[in-house]
């Protein structure tokens, strides 16, 4: 029963995690449309570099999200 309710609790926190990513994502896609064609500068070179970081992050939450959720209806 304890090991259920850690469990939950781990998923709450990496759901969170993972919103917070993609919405961070999505700030700093932005951020580069605007230096694109604002600005025009060469920095979102290093953005897109930091915004597939975080997507691939994402992506590895998610698995283990769907893996975690799978364990507890096993349970």
């Amino acid at each position: 029963m304890d090991s259920t309710k850690h469990l939950e609790n781990k998923l709450r926190d990496y759901r969170r995690f993972t919103m917070t990513l993609l919405i961070l994502s999505s700030y700093l896609y932005i951020g580069v449309i605007i230096s694109l064609y604002e600005y025009q500068t060469n920095a979102y070179y290093y953005l897109f570099a930091v915004i597939a970081v975080l997507l691939g992050t994402s992506a590895i939450f998610i698995n283990k999200i769907k893996h975690w959720q799978q364990k507890l209806r096993e349970e």
